[in-house]
């Protein structure tokens, strides 16, 4: 019988072969896992903006720069107009409306009311769903909430000495599209330059 002597080599090459090879394709396979991973689709419009506009304001003696006397409290704030408009990815001004275009004839009536907020990102950071703080000037995010009544424009005006300013919480923003979240106050109804303005609940934009 003869003895057939294989070269180590070719033994090791063959070993190789049937146990899967050298581990490429196992790090093809993690990669392509990776990758699946990172192209996951953003949540929709409709799956994060479900909850209806409830935004209660309240204005009470408000007078910095206003025409008169004022008081507007309201309950659901419904939004019945709204726009978007980008001036670049990270500047925008979202506008949001509780009467139809069609409504608004002659001068502006008590209840018709405007909320404009400006938004801004730094640092090369997108306007995206994050926290948007009023008038912060350091932060990747921030904000600058008024708004637009039949007596002329309402400031958030904080001052030294009282609590942190308030918030704009975006859960989604995309195009012509937002929802999220007002959290804003000032209180002081002692003050001619502040008033007691307040802004807080969901909001949506119109469909």
């Amino acid at each position: 019988m003869k003895k057939i002597i294989l070269p180590a080599m070719l033994i090791a090459t063959m070993l190789l072969v049937s146990c899967g090879g050298s581990g490429t394709d196992s790090a093809a396979d993690s990669t392509g896992k990776d990758s699946a991973q990172a192209e996951a689709p953003k949540p929709t419009y409709g799956e994060m903006c479900k909850d209806a506009s409830k935004i209660a304001i309240t204005v009470k003696g408000y007078k910095y720069g206003m025409s008169g006397d004022y008081t507007l409290e309201m309950g659901n704030f419904e939004v019945k107009q709204s726009s978007i408009v980008w001036s670049t990815d990270s500047t925008a001004t979202l506008t949001l409306k509780n009467y139809a275009s069609a409504d608004l004839v002659g001068d502006r009536k008590d209840d018709q009311v405007d909320i404009l907020v400006d938004l801004r990102s730094r640092h090369g950071k997108k306007i995206e769903a994050a926290t948007y703080k009023h008038s912060d000037g350091e932060g990747d995010y921030s904000s600058f909430t008024t708004m637009l009544t039949s007596k002329g424009t309402v400031y958030f005006n904080w001052v030294a000495s009282m609590p942190e300013q308030g918030i704009v919480k975006l859960d989604f923003i995309e195009g012509d599209k937002a929802c999220g979240t007002f959290t804003l106050a000032v209180e002081k109804p002692d003050s001619e330059q502040i008033g007691t303005v307040r802004i807080n609940g969901t909001f949506r934009t119109a469909e």
